[in-house]
């Protein structure tokens, strides 16, 4: 066979090495344990990925502040071992990122502050992490650029970037009053095409996790009693 000929056989085995590097299960919504309760947790029409509770009672508007409490990090089985660097800046990643979105729908205070403020009137919101996925720029940018090859030779056969990275969270809310569970969400995200930067950031696709799950969060929160 000509020389030319094998190249682009050369560039797919390249390409089928590096995703076959790169590959690893990507992010689903966990049971880790660290909820109070699983029970009634299911997809819904909007979100059939995540997996979602409302009390039915639950009345938004009736809760004026809410206290995010810190971060747990609570890897679900199987899920990789990070640094303690690692973990602490992903549980303040996430923290910072619940406190920004729920400020937009409500007084946040901070735990010290609530134990002296009306109970009644404030919801308790408990978070970890439960799974996380780096992104690895030196698998990532050689199968891009493989696939730029191959669409340049008239080739079919480009991927998105196989080791995209991600983060699986788990949030419940409590009735400061009694500790009822009034919301409890697990979710998920993946790298996506469309956020491109995070294929060559370690985290930056599971930060950008943390952004879906606190919003996922509040917009549960002001619905009129059902997901949303």
């Amino acid at each position: 066979m000509p020389a030319y000929a094998m190249r682009p056989i050369h560039r797919r085995g390249a390409m089928l090495g590096l995703l076959l590097l790169g590959a690893c299960a990507g992010q689903a919504p966990t049971r880790s344990g660290f909820l109070s309760s699983y029970e009634g947790m299911r997809p819904t029409p909007d979100h059939t990925h995540d997996l979602i509770f409302i009390d039915p009672a639950y009345a938004p508007g009736r809760h004026a502040q809410v206290v995010v409490e810190s971060v747990a990090w609570h890897p679900a089985a199987g899920a990789p071992a990070r640094t303690p660097e690692e973990i602490a800046a992903l549980q303040e990643s996430l923290r910072s990122r619940l406190v920004a979105e729920l400020a937009k729908s409500f007084t946040v205070v901070e735990p010290a502050d609530a134990q002296s403020g009306p109970t009644a009137a404030t919801l308790r919101v408990r978070a970890a992490i439960t799974n996380t996925r780096r992104a690895n720029w030196w698998i990532n940018a050689p199968v891009q650029a493989v696939g730029i090859g191959l669409a340049v030779a008239g080739i079919p056969g480009g991927v998105p970037p196989p080791n995209p990275g991600g983060a699986s969270v788990e949030m419940e809310v409590l009735d400061g009053a009694d500790d009822r569970r009034l919301v409890a969400i697990a979710t998920y995200a993946n790298g996506v095409p469309w956020a491109p930067t995070g294929y060559y950031t370690r985290f930056g696709h599971a930060r950008r996790a943390f952004d879906l799950a606190a919003e996922l969060l509040r917009k549960q929160l002001v619905a009129a009693g059902s997901p949303a």
